[in-house]
This record gives C-alpha cells, structure tokens and sequence, in this order.
C-alpha cells in the first residue's frame, strides 16, 4: 500500500508518525511538504543562503526517523544567537548547498536517519505565498498572511507558474491512500495543494482520499471557521467535498481551562455542527486528541483509523479489480476501530 500525506507544520509530523508505527514496514509513505516557509530559522536560512525552507522537512524526517531518541533531540536543538537555528535546519541547508538538487538532498539526510520511505517537498522552486482577502487586500508571505487582520479568499503561489518538485505526480498518481492535514488550513495544506498541478492530481486520483480536519481554529487564518468553512476552503481551492472519500473530526472534549487559554489568544475548538450536500465524504467522529495542554492530535489514536481506512478500501478494490462484487463505497460501520 502507497501512502501519500500533505501538508507541513505540526501537523503532518503526527499524520507521519502514526502512519509509520500503525502501517505494515512494507506500505510506502511519501510527504508532500509545504515550501512556502519564511518566518523563524527557515525564513533566515532561506533568505541568507537560498535554500529551501528546512524546517517543515526536518520535523517530517524526524517523525519518520529510526535513530536512538537522543539523535532526534539532538536535531532539534538550538543553538544559542539571534536565529535560533535548530541542528537539524543546519543539516539540511548544508546538504541543500553541496547536494546535485534539493530531492538529493532530503534523501540523504533521510539515509542518515534510516528513513525508508519519502519526503518531497511540494515544489523546488523559492516560492511566496499571496493570500487575496475578502477586504481586496493581498498579503505576500507565509508569516505575514496570519497578520493581514481579514478573512482569506484565496491563496496562491508567487510565481504562479512554480512547478512541483520531481516525484510529487507521480506520488500523486501512484497511490492508494492520501491524507490531507491536519495542520494550518492556509499556510500548511492549501500550501502545497496551489502549487499547479498538485489540487488537481488529488482531485483526479483513484485513491482514498481522507480529510483531517483541525480540532482548533487558528488567528488570522480560520477565525471563526467551522468544518463547513475548512470544506469550503478546499473546495475553492480545487477539491469539492465530493472529491474526498473521509472526513475525519475529533469529538475529544477539550477541558475548559485549555479552552481559556487558546480563547485568550483568539482561537477556539472547530464547530462540529454542519451538512454536507452530499453523500460524499462520509463523517468518521472519534476521540483523536492528546491529553496535555496543547491541542494536538495524538498518533497513535489518529495512526490506526487512517490505516484501517486506508487498508479496507485497498481491498475493497482489489475485490473490484478482480471482479468479485463490491457493495459500494467503504463506510463507517464496516468495522472500523473507533
């Protein structure tokens, strides 16, 4: 089975580390990263040097990394100064800078850290995002876009014509499962999916495609956004919801001194209550969040639904394939582990 996951920030990260503990060593991932970045250390290391942004790839392969804990930390460590650069940005610059390209240069870094499957970024080229606000404003730049003080209507890619990074097609083409977020619905997801060709190589896909959506909204990008509006985004963007096969939703109660603190810096939990209209995607509601302080999405709950998705449709359609009969669709009371 070829797994492929979109997206960056925190994210992705958890979408990667859940699919490699739950999936059989033999199904193949490959993470389609944002390379979009420009604020913190990769905004630095980018406008100093010219490489792709590391950050939202060093966190991809450390989620995917086979290395003692200590190796990990140590990547993510940060060095004392202005830039904060974590060891891990500073590996993937270097080898960015002596590498033939900035594929090879992920997958050596990805050997050094025994990471089997692959990691791409979305495009190769050094692209700005542009947000187009419902005001008639547009705003330039990943970190700036939070910060425009209006709804976002639509996101693009600055140059317009930016390719995707070799490999992306074909990942695109060649899988059985994608997974899209969670993670920053503007800067992460839509991301990578406004690069030309990449919204509609997901939309014309045979494979299962599964949405994440955010537990929480963010400032400046998904104020007041419930899942209709997270669906609503996609769809302006490229993918309808009739696209997706799954829309997955976390019903983990969030206690309200948690809920204080992110109301106190303008977010709150994503409003559950909404109609599609359609039969398609159908809703999976389950318990996805870590305990703690922090939102989050834990692994090792969100890991296991998306495998058990992604495992019954594969053999859903091989019984198509080989011309056994299907009883429509894969649903929510095939037994799934909610």
């Amino acid at each position: 089975m070829r797994v492929v996951a979109l997206g960056g920030g925190t994210g992705l990260p958890v979408v990667l580390t859940g699919l490699r503990r739950h999936l059989p060593a033999s199904c193949r991932i490959t993470a389609i990263v944002t390379a979009a970045d420009d604020g913190g250390s990769s905004g630095a290391l980018r406008r100093e040097y010219g490489v792709l942004p590391p950050g939202d790839i060093r966190n991809c392969l450390i989620a995917l990394a086979r290395v003692a804990p200590e190796v990990s930390a140590a990547l993510q460590y940060r060095f004392g100064g202005a830039a904060q650069h974590p060891v891990g940005n500073l590996l993937l610059a270097a080898l960015d800078m002596v590498a033939t390209d900035e594929v090879t240069a992920i997958r050596l870094a990805a050997e050094l850290l025994g990471v089997d499957d692959l990691i791409l970024p979305s495009t190769m080229q050094r692209a700005h995002l542009v947000a187009d606000l419902l005001d008639g404003r547009s705003v330039r730049g990943e970190s700036e876009i939070p910060r425009s003080g209006a709804p976002i209507k639509r996101l693009r890619i600055d140059p317009p014509d930016a390719a995707p990074a070799p490999g992306v097609l074909a990942a695109l083409q060649a899988a059985d499962a994608m997974v899209l977020g969670p993670g920053s619905l503007y800067t992460s997801l839509l991301a990578t999916l406004v690069v030309p060709g990449v919204a509609e190589a997901v939309a014309r896909s045979r494979a299962l495609r599964i949405f994440v959506c955010n537990a929480m909204t963010e400032r400046g990008e998904t104020d007041g956004y419930g899942v209709a509006e997270h669906l609503r985004a996609l769809a302006t963007h490229g993918l309808p919801p009739e696209v997706l096969d799954y829309v997955v939703l976390s019903t983990t109660p969030i206690p309200s001194k948690v809920r204080a603190r992110y109301a106190a810096e303008g977010a709150s939990p994503v409003d559950l209550d909404f109609a599609l209209p359609g039969e398609s995607p159908v809703i999976v509601r389950a318990d996805l969040l870590e305990p703690g302080p922090v939102v989050r999405h834990a692994p090792d709950k969100l890991g296991p639904i998306l495998c058990d998705l992604a495992a019954k449709r594969v053999e859903w359609s091989r019984k198509v394939e080989g011309g056994l009969s299907a009883d429509g669709p894969v649903r929510e009371s095939d037994g799934l582990r909610l």
